[in-house]
């Protein structure tokens, strides 16, 4: 249990979230309960969220076109409500993730929550993460290895 912290989620339906997601280091997605036949479908939100990372992240060079931005946001969240069609839950929330030369580490938590074997997910407010999980590795910190 000490390994496990707590982190504050909401659905996953705002630009607002595209953006936070977007704005952290790294995300995760838990999805558990999917199971493998629908690694496909995940592969979609993912890579629009990867996308997302590059052009609306912290390092990105603002290329003063809101428009492109806003389209962009709404093809993530066009991804995110399929699983919402299909009768899953899907929620969002960032940890901090902090270590020794990288203290603004952020990780975006996503969860995806099939409807049927977890009907009180919607309601869900707090997941427990496994810290082990978001740190990075030292690949990311050589000079600390």
């Amino acid at each position: 249990m000490g390994q496990l912290e707590p982190v504050a989620v909401r659905p996953f339906e705002r630009r607002r979230q595209v953006r936070m997601v977007a704005a952290s280091q790294a995300f995760l997605i838990h999805r558990a309960d999917l199971g493998p036949a629908s690694d496909a479908q995940v592969e979609g939100p993912t890579e629009w969220m990867d996308f997302a990372s590059m052009v609306l992240g912290s390092h990105a060079i603002d290329d003063g076109e809101p428009d492109r931005r806003r389209e962009l946001c709404n093809a993530v969240l066009a991804a995110v409500s399929e699983f919402r069609r299909r009768g899953s839950t899907v929620l969002v929330g960032v940890m901090d993730a902090r270590r020794p030369g990288l203290p603004d580490w952020k990780v975006a938590i996503i969860t995806l929550t099939p409807g049927l074997s977890n009907p009180g997910a919607p309601k869900r407010r707090t997941i427990l993460v496994d810290k082990r999980l978001v740190q990075p590795g030292p690949e990311y910190l050589p000079h600390l290895a």
